[in-house]
């Protein structure tokens, strides 16, 4: 991947199969912003699509130390008319969504623990745009289009295509804090999903040079 110069690259992703994470409160459940999909997320889905499973498997989330070997940063990839679905039943796997430590083994002795829940998930044809910096993926898979998965359990296929005429973007000011910057907020939709003020594609590529 050496041979490859980092480049600032303009994307879309258009969503090919539902999904979702625990992103906000629902009946009996949990619901998933269907306008947004965070940085991290998209640049750890790109480093398992192009450089396979990181050697390590994380108990607890280390987003600075994992940022620091992924060769890419990016935008949120945003959003403006997706929609969720109706909400469907789910079982947790424990061990694929717990990790299965210790806390987890407490939490389900005590008899307080549930294991179906209901998700609204994001509905398919849902689409995002937003900038990638780093080694071109197009070229490294000589391709036009390809597919990462996100989501719990990677249910989430999202096709990344090239998209020439994106004028604003939003940074993560929470991935901002990781590497010590200050970003205004515009909102906030979880603790970890800090939607910036407007950037234009030069002042959000000097930022995120800034993330390495």
């Amino acid at each position: 991947m050496s041979q490859y110069q980092p480049e600032t690259l303009g994307i879309r992703a258009r969503l090919i199969s539902p999904f979702y994470y625990h992103g906000f409160y629902a009946k009996d459940g949990s619901a998933t912003h269907p306008n947004v999909i965070t940085d991290t997320a998209f640049v750890f889905a790109l480093r398992a699509a192009l450089l396979g499973t990181p050697p390590v498997l994380r108990a607890q989330p280390d987003y600075k130390t994992d940022l620091k070997n992924i060769p890419w940063r990016a935008s949120l990839l945003m959003g403006t008319t997706n929609m969720t679905l109706p909400p469907v039943r789910h079982t947790i796997d424990v061990a694929r969504e717990g990790g299965y430590h210790e806390n987890m083994q407490k939490n389900m002795g005590s008899g307080n623990f549930k294991n179906t829940f209901f998700v609204h998930e994001v509905a398919v044809g849902a689409s995002y745009e937003g900038i990638l910096l780093g080694p071109d993926p197009f070229k490294l898979l000589k391709s036009k289009s390809f597919i990462v998965r996100v989501g719990v359990a990677k249910q989430g296929m999202l096709e990344i295509s090239p998209h020439q005429s994106i004028k604003t973007v939003r940074l993560n000011a929470a991935t901002a804090k990781l590497f010590e910057r200050d970003l205004k907020e515009d909102y906030r939709i979880i603790d970890t999903i800090r939607v910036s003020q407007a950037l234009s594609q030069n002042e959000a590529r000097e930022e995120l040079q800034l993330w390495y």
